[in-house]
């Protein structure tokens, strides 16, 4: 009786975790002799029986070519440890930040980045159980400062940037912001003042959730032009 995840790996909704007559004891289905995993959770196996426990909140699953904000939580001489939201750290290796070798003799790492500090990154690889790895150099990467996190959910990430970036580029033109958006479900943004800046988040926190309503671009384009105006009127 096959199976496919070794004890507490990390699975996902559809993955095929087991083939046989293992007895389930929650978090996972069956079709005919496969078993599936109903969650983004952590799949125990033990004495033929399998369980997958849900992990809580909003985790994101890294895929190569997404863009993601994480934020540096450790180092060490040649690379940095980041959060990205996903159920493990992502790894940035210095030179994939600085476009060249450090030299961990002659430089200190934390010069470059230290904890704490958000930057904006690509998935450079993302294999099942391995860590993944970030490059943070090149065209509109690397550390970012000031400007605010807004925090929604991973999946309503494409609702958030609209079909062909419509959505996106109606926030950008409204409040003329600078935006840059994770498909963690982080999205940085920084305005000319903090009173706009708090329009967008509560634009995005909109567009999150009522991201099933029909029209959703004509009211947020409203929602913002009126509350611009109030800001306006209160110069």
């Amino acid at each position: 009786m096959p199976i496919f995840f070794k004890n507490m790996d990390i699975v996902v909704p559809g993955d095929l975790v087991a083939e046989g007559n293992y007895k389930i004891i929650e978090g996972a289905y069956r079709i005919g002799q496969k078993i599936y995993s109903r969650f983004v959770g952590v799949i125990y196996i033990r004495n033929g029986a399998i369980k997958v426990v849900p992990l809580e909140g909003n985790y994101y699953i890294p895929k190569i070519g997404d863009h993601v904000i994480g934020k540096i939580v450790d180092y060490n001489p040649v690379s940095w440890q980041v959060d990205i939201r996903a159920p493990y750290l992502a790894k940035l290796d210095a030179s994939d930040f600085l476009g060249r070798p450090l030299d961990p003799i002659k430089e200190d790492i934390t010069r470059y980045l230290n904890v704490g500090d958000l930057i904006y990154a690509k998935i450079a690889s993302a294999e099942r159980g391995a860590i993944p790895s970030l490059v943070a150099r090149g065209s509109n990467l690397g550390k970012i400062s000031g400007g605010k996190i807004v925090e929604i959910s991973p999946q309503k990430v494409p609702r958030v940037v609209g079909r062909n970036q419509s959505m996106i580029k109606l926030l950008q033109e409204l409040t003329k912001a600078n935006i840059k958006v994770g498909n963690n479900g982080l999205i940085w943004i920084k305005a000319k003042n903090k009173q706009i800046e708090n329009i967008l988040v509560r634009a995005i926190k909109k567009i999150e959730k009522e991201s099933h309503i029909p029209k959703l671009t004509d009211r947020i384009r409203e929602f913002i032009r009126r509350e611009l105006e109030k800001v306006k009127g209160g110069e």
